[in-house]
């Protein structure tokens, strides 16, 4: 189920991630990570030239910045989210792409489930029939079965009822990406070591796998549950929007907290 995946869907914390990303974490990841900050422009000048094509701007820009190749920053993006969850809120170099590129998808995301593929040059175990497990990280599919150059070892037929079409904000629209977010569940409902004709006919093994629709969110609003200044300032920011008289309990907290 990919323990350590960074898997945080910002359910009920959006509009307070949007303020922390923008002043906090994406100035300082664009100074300290200079391949990000590097694809991050390139993504700016082609949402001048495209304006969003109906997406935020900075949703529209971490899918580019995401799928673009030059420079390609999915590789150790996909590592870290999968592996760093430890990381996250700490060292993690990546808060303002996972936050935006989770958002794009909530965004595009419809309400039907799409059957999509994927192929890959690895080997999995077979014995899994009826399990459940999640990708981990930002799972890249295609609604086209033959894109041979990604492999034909280990193959993967897909329902996504969460991963969204981003082929129109892609850097690379020829690969009809459906792309899948790490909280996705899904169940392996067959395993195929001799395909039949037809869709990935051409793969050692084929997973056949269906979403659960009930996705896993370990570290579901993280950044604003837990510590630091950035957490605690979002914290007061929501007790006061949740009170009619929150500035005058924010004023009293304050005053509480200088004196003792």
């Amino acid at each position: 189920m990919a323990p350590n995946s960074i898997d945080d869907k910002y359910d009920g914390c959006t509009s307070y991630m949007y303020n922390e990303i923008n002043t906090v974490y994406l100035p300082h990841e664009k100074k300290t990570n200079s391949d990000f900050m590097e694809s991050w422009k390139v993504a700016e000048a082609k949402w001048n030239l495209n304006n969003g094509l109906g997406l935020k701007k900075e949703q529209f820009m971490a899918i580019y910045a995401y799928t673009n190749e030059a420079p390609a920053i999915y590789q150790d993006f996909n590592k870290k989210v999968r592996k760093d969850k430890d990381k996250y809120g700490k060292s993690f170099q990546y808060h303002s792409l996972h936050f935006y590129l989770t958002e794009a998808i909530h965004t595009l995301n419809e309400p039907l489930c799409l059957d999509t593929y994927r192929r890959t040059t690895l080997y999995y175990d077979r014995n899994v029939v009826n399990k459940k497990f999640r990708f981990g990280t930002f799972t890249s599919s295609s609604l086209n079965n033959k894109l041979l150059v990604f492999g034909n070892v280990s193959c993967f037929k897909i329902r996504t009822c969460y991963g969204a079409n981003v082929a129109r904000y892609s850097a690379i629209k020829r690969e009809i990406e459906i792309l899948i977010p790490p909280y996705e569940v899904f169940n392996v409902t067959n395993v195929q070591t001799k395909p039949p004709k037809g869709p990935l006919d051409d793969c050692e093994v084929v997973y056949t796998v269906v979403s659960t629709r009930t996705p896993k969110s370990d570290l579901n609003c993280k950044l604003v549950r837990n510590g630091g200044t950035t957490n605690l300032r979002s914290s007061f920011v929501s007790f006061i929007r949740a009170s009619d008289t929150g500035y005058i309990m924010f004023y009293i907290m304050l005053i509480t907290t200088v004196y003792y």
